[in-house]
């Protein structure tokens, strides 16, 4: 068990494409959620950098939406910010890094919402 997170064990992809129908259902306007998948991808494991620390830190993220003409990733992972697990990243960071906090959210539809995607 991961001490700082408090995390008993980390999801598997079926339990993610759980939580992504889930935030999916929760989303009224049909024309978003149609825009947000013509962006899912199917989720792929991934260790992120979390910049916060003395000594480079990986932590897992699941990479579930890209946008390569934005360069625009969307991230889902327990163990960023307290304010939600989706991220919104750079999708050409190799690897990727959490970033700051005003990159998470709490719902599939904030973090979306708040990405170039949505144009």
């Amino acid at each position: 068990m991961n001490s700082t997170f408090q995390i008993e064990r980390d999801k598997t992809k079926e339990e993610v494409l759980i939580e992504i129908a889930n935030q999916l259902e929760l989303i009224h306007d049909l024309d978003l959620v149609n825009k947000i998948k013509s962006h899912l991808v199917d989720p792929s494991a991934h260790l992120a950098i979390w910049d916060y620390s003395e000594k480079e830190t990986k932590y897992p993220v699941w990479l579930i939406l890209t946008s390569k003409k934005y360069d625009t990733a969307i991230l889902f992972s327990e163990y960023g910010f307290g304010i939600g697990n989706w991220g919104l990243v750079t999708l050409s960071d190799n690897p990727f890094h959490f970033g700051m906090d005003f990159q998470w959210f709490e719902t599939l539809q904030e973090v979306f919402s708040n990405s170039m995607m949505a144009d």
